[in-house]
């Protein structure tokens, strides 16, 4: 539960400081995200994944592979914002869906976290809160500096802000309120949004770890940081 709350605050504090006082120097974001892409990688990989086929092996594929699909057409909406692409035309229309896709987003990523808040088989959502709230935290930052770029009054871009972080503890209670009412069936259909999360968190992950600006070269520091997200994730 720590992981959870703690990740929110984070995420709601670091979007509220770029939107009032934003620093100059924002190249730690995409470091940022590469250690929080490499860290999702690793525990999908070797945590959570063999449980998920343990679990739901005739439909995990499924599941995984609507994931995956969901997200490239979120994506075409929300136009990257979820791996640090914060581009803007000044076209509110075009923002606001852009803002439902990853308001979307973070309601289905939120739900296999409702873990926390009933009893299931699962026994490594610590790993998976903490991975996604790495990911959302600079999610979070790039959302308040593409509402800057389209000159959002400040109390707007908090209340947008506040509805994005929102959107996670939404898709938890969904997940909630589901398992009350299923009782021993729970914890698999939360499998089952398991596997829509991850397929999203795959997409996510491989795209923010494989994306460069420099001839699709990697950094040192950007290698740095991936071999210790990497070597987190193998830890936890």
């Amino acid at each position: 539960m720590i992981f959870y709350l703690l990740g929110l605050v984070l995420s709601l504090s670091a979007g509220i400081w770029f939107i009032t006082k934003p620093p100059t120097n924002r190249t730690w974001i995409y470091l940022f995200l590469s250690a929080g892409g490499a860290f999702l990688m690793t525990i999908i990989f070797t945590h959570i994944l063999p449980e998920l086929f343990e679990q739901i092996p005739k439909s995990a594929g499924y599941f995984l592979l609507a994931g995956f699909l969901i997200q490239i057409i979120l994506e075409n909406y929300s136009k990257g914002i979820e791996h640090g692409h914060s581009h803007s035309n000044g076209d509110n229309k075009i923002l606001f869906i852009s803002y439902v896709a990853l308001c979307l987003h973070a309601l289905i990523e939120g739900m296999p976290m409702a873990s926390i808040l009933f009893s299931s088989t699962s026994v490594y959502y610590d790993q998976l809160t903490i991975g996604i709230m790495l990911h959302k935290i600079p999610v979070a930052i790039t959302l308040s500096i593409l509402l800057a770029k389209a000159g959002k009054p400040t109390k707007t871009s908090i209340i947008w802000l506040i509805g994005f972080i929102f959107c996670t503890v939404l898709g938890s209670s969904i997940q909630y309120l589901i398992g009350e009412k299923l009782g021993e069936s729970a914890a698999e259909v939360m499998f089952m949004s398991l596997g829509l999360t991850v397929g999203i968190l795959l997409h996510v992950s491989t795209t923010i770890l494989f994306e460069s600006s420099d001839h699709h070269r990697l950094s040192p520091k950007r290698i740095a940081v991936i071999v210790l997200g990497i070597s987190l994730g193998l830890l936890s």
